[in-house]
């Protein structure tokens, strides 16, 4: 497809995943998702299977250790010891700039989902709600699928909500549609709740919301994931967490952005 490229990692074909399971995150609303994932694929030691570069990706360099390297796609996989499920992971460093792109970059995914047999997609992001609501320390997490006979059991296993109305937005949102309409794969989105100031302020990140989607996948998929990342030692997580982003920003404190005119903000769930 014209302005996507592969890098490809390591060659697999369908027939050496074991029922896998594909879970995505991409960035979005206090980074939930993409937090969430990134955590798992961390806990799971999850191999590099391969990097898509797309040309809507926000136009710069990423600098990590000095390293230079273009936004990117990933597609991360890792092989269950107990040869039960493999699972396949997805996430970006960015949402693409435009709803064609979000598109278009979405439909490349699905046909990757597609060619490795995978029935069911988990996406995982934000349910942001106002504050004054938000009264338990462990954010509840809501949930909708492109299956309502699934969508009814794992009701029952995760002790979640339904999303009776609304829209999700960007990839995380429209990868398990659009794997459901082209292919018959079924897909799930779960969203932990997060607060709404999310949507305007770019620098909150809910570790929180993202810590209690990692628990919920521990238990509903028997996931090997420690308690490294848990709600009891969330400050310390939070604390190192902004440290490296005061960070970042001293870095980047001399780039500007080149289309700034509208200061629209991306809200992708």
């Amino acid at each position: 497809m014209e302005g996507i490229r592969i890098i490809q990692h390591v060659n697999l074909s369908k027939e050496q995943f074991i029922k896998p399971l594909c879970i995505l995150g991409m960035p979005g609303i206090a980074d939930v998702g993409k937090f969430a994932l990134d955590s798992l694929i961390g806990q799971l030691n999850a191999k590099n299977l391969m990097d898509i570069i797309f040309d809507d990706y926000p136009a710069g360099a990423i600098v990590d250790d000095s390293i230079l390297s273009a936004p990117k796609a990933e597609i991360l996989y890792w092989k269950d010891p107990n040869e039960l499920r493999d699972i396949i992971l997805i996430t970006a460093d960015a949402q693409s700039l435009t709803p064609k792109g979000i598109y278009r970059i979405s439909n490349f995914l699905t046909e990757i989902i597609n060619n490795y047999g995978i029935k069911l997609i988990v996406a995982l992001g934000a349910y942001p709600i106002s504050s004054r609501k938000i009264n338990s320390k462990i954010p509840k997490i809501f949930a909708s699928s492109t299956n309502r006979e699934i969508l009814e059991n794992y009701l029952v296993v995760t002790n979640c909500q339904k999303i009776q109305k609304g829209v999700i937005i960007g990839a995380n949102g429209l990868i398990p549609t659009l794997a459901k309409a082209q292919f018959n794969i079924d897909g799930l989105v779960f969203l932990a709740e997060t607060d709404n100031m999310a949507m305007i302020n770019e620098d909150i990140t809910d570790l929180r919301a993202s810590i209690t989607l990692l628990e919920m996948l521990k238990t509903s998929f028997t996931l090997p994931i420690k308690k490294k990342y848990s709600l009891e030692n969330i400050e310390d997580i939070t604390k190192n967490l902004q440290i490296k982003k005061d960070q970042l920003e001293k870095d980047l404190d001399t780039l500007q952005l080149v289309d700034t005119d509208d200061k629209r903000k991306s809200l992708y769930i």
